[in-house]
């Protein structure tokens, strides 16, 4: 028993040595893995070409199948490359974890860059609302050129026909249309609202269609009644 307690504490006094660190091992692999995140961001420009292409084919969700397909075969891909050759016997799962991170927000960000103005233009306007006022209620019109809304002509004040319109560029073209005619309408100052001015007891057939540069359109009709 005397035996075991001065084991003990012969194993209790025994000083604990950390395990050998090797400055040079360490650097090497943070070279490696330097040089593996910008072989990362290289690679995720044709990705990102090769999404941008499946894209103006309209298969956007194909596209981003085939970028996440690419994320999970990232350490294939690299085994593959014929240039530059990376030692890679000693990357770790979490290595891999952060160079695939790397991957998906590059090929991401540079996909999402050449889907906008001024690459390209994939996104037509949007009409966000049509209102109708009398000048005491304003009344929001539903994208529908079947039912009609009866507004109230208020003794004969003007009505108002005000669509909120956006474009991610400053080239656009809108047009409103009166019962098949074309009407004027006026912008107001820097805000994308545009509206037309209608008089009397009548009932109208009301399209609005917005066009941008790249010829996406976005039209929006409705009928309403005075009464």
């Amino acid at each position: 028993m005397v035996k075991a307690a001065k084991k003990r504490k012969k194993e209790e006094d025994e000083e604990f040595r950390f395990p050998e660190f090797d400055e040079q091992d360490y650097l090497r692999k943070e070279v490696e893995l330097s040089k593996s995140t910008f072989v990362t961001i290289g690679l995720a420009i044709p990705v990102a070409v090769l999404l941008y292409s499946l894209t103006l084919v309209q298969v956007p969700i194909v596209a981003f199948f085939v970028g996440m397909a690419a994320t999970f075969a990232l350490p294939r891909i690299y085994r593959l490359l014929p240039w530059p050759k990376l030692d890679l016997a000693k990357f770790e799962r979490k290595d891999w974890v952060g160079q695939g991170g790397t991957f998906f927000l590059a090929w991401l960000t540079i996909w999402i860059l050449l889907l906008n103005v001024p690459f390209t233009d994939v996104t037509p306007p949007v009409i966000a609302g049509v209102t109708v006022a009398n000048g005491r209620q304003t009344v929001r019109m539903a994208n529908d050129a079947i039912q009609q809304q009866d507004i109230p002509n208020n003794n004969g004040t003007p009505l108002w026909v005000n669509a909120t319109i956006f474009e991610n560029s400053n080239d656009i073209t809108v047009t409103f249309t009166v019962d098949g005619t074309d009407a004027n309408w006026t912008q107001i100052v820097n805000q994308p609202i545009y509206y037309v001015r209608l008089s009397g007891r009548s009932a109208y057939a009301i399209a609005i269609t917005a066009t941008d540069g790249a010829g996406l359109t976005a039209r929006f009709e409705f009928r309403v009644s005075v009464t």
